[in-house]
């Protein structure tokens, strides 16, 4: 039964104690990773979802993640279409050659995943506040200059950190860091696919 969405958990409610916090990271993006190939490669045509966010992927009670209302975009009315990519756009997701290139493709939407992994280690919800002044980086303002800098620590949750650190995973944290901001690109063509990532994600969290 799915009964939260993923924007809802991203601010970690009662019952989920911070020995948990990793454990549950690392299940909820292979989980998401797999449902976003499964879309890519699993028929002929590759189904790209479009608007991949938070608010679109479902939790059931053990934490496992199904998407929802991928491919919506392209059942809408041009109007209606281009309104919910604004608004993706506006939440952080969108990645930047979609500027150019109207309909999603299997990279952008990597690029979507990698913003939900960031939300998900800074444990708050991506915001696009981009001034006119920005650097050419389409990521959210409050995760772009971290990947920017490389301020590694600064990306995540204090707890996590600090759970890190006493079991010994701080390394797996910064490499899930770094897929992360690799996901999110500039170039479109240096994303990782899905198959990358995912064997990559399952190295991470052993």
């Amino acid at each position: 039964m799915m009964h939260r969405g993923l924007s809802k958990l991203l601010w970690w409610p009662e019952g989920i104690n911070d020995s948990q916090r990793w454990e549950i990271i690392c299940k909820l993006s292979i989980g998401i990773v797999k449902g976003l190939d499964h879309l890519h490669t699993a028929s002929q045509k590759p189904i790209i979802h479009g608007n991949l966010k938070t608010n679109n992927i479902m939790l059931d009670a053990d934490f496992q993640p199904r998407i929802s209302d991928f491919g919506l975009y392209l059942l809408l009315n041009p109007a209606a279409a281009q309104e919910m990519l604004e608004t993706s756009a506006m939440q952080g997701y969108k990645a930047p050659e979609l500027i150019k290139i109207r309909d999603g493709t299997r990279e952008s939407d990597i690029y979507s995943l990698g913003v939900i992994m960031l939300e998900m280690l800074a444990q708050k919800e991506a915001a696009n506040d981009e001034s006119p002044n920005a650097r050419d980086i389409h990521l959210p303002v409050s995760f772009r200059d971290l990947v920017l800098e490389r301020k590694i620590s600064e990306a995540f949750s204090s707890e996590l950190i600090i759970q890190s650190k006493n079991s010994g995973k701080e390394g797996n944290l910064n490499a899930y860091f770094e897929l992360a901001t690799a996901c999110c690109n500039p170039s479109s063509s240096l994303r990782p696919d899905t198959k990358k990532i995912l064997k990559r994600l399952e190295d991470i969290a052993r």
